[in-house]
């Protein structure tokens, strides 16, 4: 006979199993949210103060660097999730304010591509936070030094390494014989052009929100097609943790960063213009 409640146990095993695995790695995914999150309100105050201190026609000219990093990043995972580009301006200036956009297109029924507008929307955080850490490895290196990866097991683990990674870049960044060089005042430019713009426009967090829904749902199918051989949420944090205590050091240490300009400029000795800001689609 066959023996359904040992069957109907080894199935709710391996559903808890599954769960427990999908938890942990939407806790993973959701370090790199939150961090998103304070680097969109960083960067929303950054643009709109830069925009008033600046005003129009000057904002416009220095947004291009930003601007084409950002619409590069729409475009990348557009790619990557297999959606259709219509059009795409990386940088065209518009009488609406708009400075670029990316339209795409995608199968209503595929889980994959709606999935992939989660990393469609945040694309700019994603690309933005990527090329200013290859921009600081670059010009930076003493930072880069730093950025020593170190093991971990748990989610624990994963926090404390990357706050202490987060740490060590900072304390180099307060070095004085840093600062005797030219490379360090073309990184604070680059990085304030490039970091003002990997805010999210309202359609950004729209596209994201459509795809964020399904991420778990494809997480706890994915756990539960390979939880018979493996834990995937522990496999990552076993040969991926170190990786990502640096992928967050780095993110957190960009958010420090702008963090800190925004603050700078925000200063009384800086004047007050407009608070119109310009718009991307």
């Amino acid at each position: 006979m066959i023996d359904w409640k040992t069957i109907l146990s080894r199935i709710w095993e391996h559903v808890a199993a599954s769960g427990v695995s999908t938890g942990l790695l939407l806790a993973i995914l959701g370090c790199f949210v939150l961090l998103a999150a304070l680097l969109q309100v960083v960067t929303t105050l950054l643009r709109a103060r830069w925009f008033e201190l600046l005003g129009e026609r000057s904002w416009t000219l220095l947004a291009m660097p930003g601007t084409i990093v950002h619409e590069t990043g729409h475009a990348l995972f557009c790619l990557l999730f297999r959606h259709k580009i219509e059009e795409m301006k990386l940088f065209a200036p518009m009488p609406d304010g708009t400075l670029g956009y990316v339209r795409h297109t995608w199968e209503k029924r595929s889980l994959y591509q709606r999935a992939g507008n989660f990393f469609i929307g945040t694309g700019p955080v994603i690309f933005g936070t990527t090329v200013i850490i290859v921009v600081t490895a670059w010009l930076l290196p003493e930072v880069r030094r730093e950025l020593e990866l170190p093991s971990c097991h748990t989610l624990g683990d994963l926090a404390a390494g990357a706050l202490s990674l987060t740490c060590r870049m900072i304390r180099e960044l307060f070095r004085p014989e840093l600062w005797t060089k030219y490379q360090s005042y073309i990184w604070i430019v680059l990085t304030l052009l490039i970091g003002s713009h990997i805010t999210l426009s309202k359609p950004d967090l729209e596209n994201a929100g459509s795809g964020a829904l399904l991420l778990p749902l494809l997480l706890f199918l994915l756990d539960l097609a390979v939880i018979h051989w493996f834990d995937p949420a522990e496999f990552l944090l076993r040969r991926g943790g170190s990786f990502l205590a640096g992928a967050l050091a780095a993110v957190f240490f960009v958010l420090l960063i702008l963090a800190g300009f925004t603050l700078l400029i925000y200063l009384p000795v800086f004047r007050k213009g407009s608070p119109k800001t310009p718009r991307r689609k």
